[in-house]
């Protein structure tokens, strides 16, 4: 395997869009600092999908990556069942900052158009904000905010990251935010369908248990510059 993996060719891996009654948005750090962790990020959403979809989830599914080169690389956009495995057609990064607050700005106004019923939006992120040009958290959090008050479940992945301050700044509930050391990512990737699958079962939202949190965290702590 490659350090550097290639993108898609148009259209390859993405099927036409299903109705949307059900949606699942993952945001992810595209930045420098992802790139010696992103095979674990990858081996964590393909556990995540393979959980899913073995639950019997019929969902629409977007990858959004992105950095300062690229805010808005979308490189899926179909069904999650028909995704191929990143095994086999990887997402890519383009290592440049984090403009996570643009980023969910972008989000916000795609998930805004597109209206689902029910949605899951993970933001996977390895370290702090950098570079956001045109959002401030504030503006950053009234959006997710807004997600929420629609009932959508909002979580926050952090790639040996611990992100509590940065879900806690965004608006998100201790619960609702994990930080993975990177040898765990993979399997936070299971746990993370596991819920999914529950909340589309009929569970109020996505949490993560103190034991949870402190099984997959174990060294790291509440500071920025988790990411390097």
């Amino acid at each position: 395997m490659t350090d550097t993996p290639t993108a898609l060719s148009p259209g390859q891996g993405a099927a036409a869009p299903a109705a949307l009654s059900s949606l699942d948005y993952f945001l992810i750090d595209g930045s420098g600092s992802m790139k010696s962790k992103w095979w674990e990020c990858l081996a964590a959403l393909d556990n995540y999908i393979e959980i899913v979809n073995g639950s019997g989830v019929s969902t629409r599914a977007i990858a959004h990556v992105f950095d300062t080169t690229n805010m808005e690389f979308i490189q899926r956009d179909g069904k999650l069942a028909e995704w191929p495995k990143n095994t086999e057609h990887p997402l890519v990064g383009h290592w440049g900052g984090t403009p996570l607050y643009d980023a969910i700005n972008l989000m916000g106004r795609r998930l805004a158009a597109l209206n689902p019923t029910k949605a899951t939006i993970v933001i996977v992120t390895d370290g702090e904000e950098t570079d956001s040009q045109y959002t401030t958290v504030q503006e950053a959090r009234t959006i997710l905010d807004w997600c929420r008050a629609q009932g959508w479940a909002v979580v926050f992945l952090g790639a040996n990251f611990a992100n509590s301050a940065q879900a806690k700044a965004l608006g998100a509930d201790e619960s609702n935010a994990i930080g993975v050391r990177r040898e765990l990512l993979a399997e936070a990737g299971s746990l993370l369908g596991r819920k999914r699958a529950a909340f589309a079962n009929g569970a109020d939202d996505i949490n993560f248990s103190a034991d949870e949190r402190a099984h997959f965290g174990g060294y790291l702590t509440d500071r920025s510059g988790g990411g390097k």
